[in-house]
């Protein structure tokens, strides 16, 4: 292997190095090291296969900064695309996938290149005089066009990065998953003697519970209700006298512990849980 292939079989170790180490459980050192190289391998890549050497300094350094960023938010948004889980090994295989296929295609281009100079025969090529074009070559300046081409597409790159990550940003925000709750309340009404007693599901799925209503500690009716999500169960309680009412509710099957209560009256102090 030749000396311009050292940057392949290095980024391509890497990436053998980070799923090796990800599979033995490697220390967390160890697996710092090989992620920021992980994550830096495929903008390097992409960069000498999207631009090789015809920019340099500050602007190929920004080049594959952007690559490298491009790669984890537009990845991220097509694994959320097919299901796959954003967890450790969904984005150790995008980065090593992406890192070994940039290895393949450069090590071929290299190849291809090198050969072409091999067969090519030596040809000697006569000067022209100063501020005349040779012959088929066009006399107009062509650096600053490539250089506003490549600005461009800089720019272009900086803003499906951006672009990305925002998309990325607003659906893991949509889908990031809220604890589930149930809702249980006994109010009173704009009738003094009139209770309301309710439940609200709001569990993300379809639950049973059994609710207890209870005055002065003895149990005066019972309700066993299925709510799908976002369902309300609701009824009128008329209060005699100024008794203290309980209601217990009981998330099935457990039906030891209360999952939520609340009791009213004058022993009760307006308590809930």
């Amino acid at each position: 292997m030749g000396r311009s292939q050292a940057d392949v079989a290095a980024t391509a170790l890497v990436a053998v190095l980070a799923c090796g180490a990800a599979a033995s459980g490697a220390p967390p050192a160890a697996m710092i090291v090989l992620g920021i190289m992980l994550l830096a391998a495929p903008g390097y890549l992409l960069g000498q296969l999207l631009v090789g050497s015809r920019i340099a300094g500050l602007e190929r350094v920004v080049v594959m900064t952007g690559l490298a960023l491009a790669v984890p938010v537009l990845g991220g948004l097509l694994l959320y695309a097919a299901r796959v889980p954003l967890h450790r090994p969904g984005w150790l295989g995008l980065l090593a996938g992406v890192t070994l296929a940039a290895d393949t295609a450069l090590f071929a281009r290299r190849r291809t290149t090198e050969d072409g100079r091999t067969d090519r025969p030596a040809t000697q090529v006569q000067a022209a005089p100063s501020g005349l074009a040779a012959p088929g070559e066009s006399r107009e300046p062509r650096s600053a066009w490539r250089a506003s081409r490549w600005h461009v597409a800089i720019f272009a790159a900086a803003v499906l990065v951006a672009a990305g990550a925002v998309g990325l940003a607003v659906v893991g925000a949509a889908r990031q998953p809220q604890p589930g709750f149930t809702q249980l309340w006994l109010s009173s009404q704009q009738d003094a003697r009139t209770l309301s007693l309710g439940v609200t599901n709001d569990q993300g799925r379809t639950t049973s519970y059994r609710l207890v209503l209870q005055r002065d500690g003895q149990v005066i009716d019972t309700w066993n209700l299925t709510l799908g999500d976002g369902r309300t169960w609701q009824r009128s309680v008329l209060v005699i006298g100024k008794p203290t009412l309980t209601a217990d509710l009981y998330r099935l099957p457990d039906l030891t512990h209360p999952y939520r209560y609340v009791s009213v009256g004058p022993g009760s102090g307006e308590e809930g849980s």
